[in-house]
């Protein structure tokens, strides 16, 4: 099977992990130890996959682009603790994933280098599904990255860092410049390590609730929290104002000036009021 053309590479975002020192330094982030078991995502020409099998890890690898999934798979010797599923990570059956012989029983860890294009759908996803997961070690572009790891009052809080923060705490590892990867991306990269935190919410009903109130919040990031509030969840402003002021929030704020907590105090508030 022919190799993927350079404009089917960047359209889906893949940007391949090559130089030596930047793969030990991921490998050594992502700490693998003999007999862990791993769902990797995005294993490209394999760069990690490797040395997660060489650390004695178990990995199920799941790869978007068929033809490199057909290289790597020949690459792999024979009765090796590895197994490759053709599929996007936005859509596969993680729970099947995660039940597959392979990697049954508890504490399967993620890893991997994700498509640009989806790395912040990919890490809401992945992180969404808590109870399968022991932890997350992720590569994402810088800006990503950022915004995961921004602070309420930052102009780059948002969204991403609400979903991300409900779901687990997460930390820098390392970042590396675009010359660690071919084709090099126009943009520098950063591995992120999540560990899961337990909810703030009793169901998941709860939950999409709150990401109902977030995405709401932020529709609009230069007006007042009572009036984005209003508008996004179709909502009058009086009761948007009560429900900031029952929880402490000032309702003039603006969204990314509230905290975590302020948008789950705010979310069981408005319970009943989201459609």
């Amino acid at each position: 099977m022919p190799r993927p053309s350079r404009s089917r590479r960047q359209r889906l975002g893949q940007h391949f992990l090559t130089r030596q020192s930047a793969v030990d330094r991921v490998v050594a982030g992502i700490a693998p130890l003999p007999g862990e078991r791993f769902l990797e995502v995005g294993p490209g020409r394999g760069a990690l996959t490797f040395p997660l099998l060489t650390a004695g890890a178990r990995v199920l690898a799941v790869e978007l682009d068929a033809s490199l999934a057909e290289q790597l798979s020949r690459r792999v010797a024979p009765g090796s603790s590895f197994a490759l599923s053709v599929g996007d990570i936005l859509k596969v059956n993680l729970r099947g994933l995660v039940e597959s012989p392979l990697l049954a029983g508890p504490g399967v860890r993620v890893a991997g280098n994700l498509p640009y294009s989806v790395a912040s759908a990919a890490v809401v996803r992945l992180l969404h599904e808590g109870g399968l997961f022991a932890d997350w070690t992720l590569m994402v572009q810088r800006e990503v990255a950022d915004r995961i790891l921004a602070s309420e009052g930052s102009r780059i809080f948002g969204v991403l860092t609400l979903l991300c923060g409900a779901r687990a705490t997460c930390r820098r590892v390392l970042d590396l410049s675009p010359t660690c990867f071919t084709p090099p991306p126009a943009v520098h990269s950063t591995l992120l390590h999540f560990a899961p935190r337990l909810s703030p919410f009793p169901s998941a009903s709860d939950e999409a609730d709150f990401e109902r109130v977030v995405k709401a919040a932020f529709s609009a990031r230069r007006k007042m929290l009572r009036n984005t509030l209003a508008a996004g969840l179709r909502i009058e402003v009086a009761l948007a104002d009560e429900a900031a002021r029952a929880t402490g929030i000032n309702p003039e704020d603006r969204p990314e000036r509230i905290p975590l907590q302020g948008y789950v105090e705010l979310t069981r508030h408005l319970k009943g009021h989201i459609l």
